[in-house]
């Protein structure tokens, strides 16, 4: 229950340290003067902590490839 309860903030954290470790990925693309692919992963790291910050604080419901997000739920009442 822990888990579920902490699950999307570990995720917020996980994206940023994963994009932030895309950090050695560029460098090491300048050094080998690939610069293309420096910028690439430049963007990538941009989309996944942008994410991080963009992730809702609402309730969400995994539905597949569509989900359901609001501010307060229903079931947690009948519950």
């Amino acid at each position: 229950m822990v888990i579920k309860k902490n699950f999307v903030n570990i995720l917020r954290w996980g994206l940023r340290f994963h994009g932030s470790s895309h950090l050695i990925e560029v460098f090491s693309a300048i050094g080998e003067e690939a610069y293309i692919t420096a910028t690439i992963a430049f963007i990538f790291i941009c989309v996944e902590i942008l994410a991080s910050f963009f992730i809702p604080h609402e309730h969400v419901h995994f539905k597949g490839f569509k989900t359901e997000v609001h501010e307060h739920c229903e079931d947690e009442e009948k519950a």
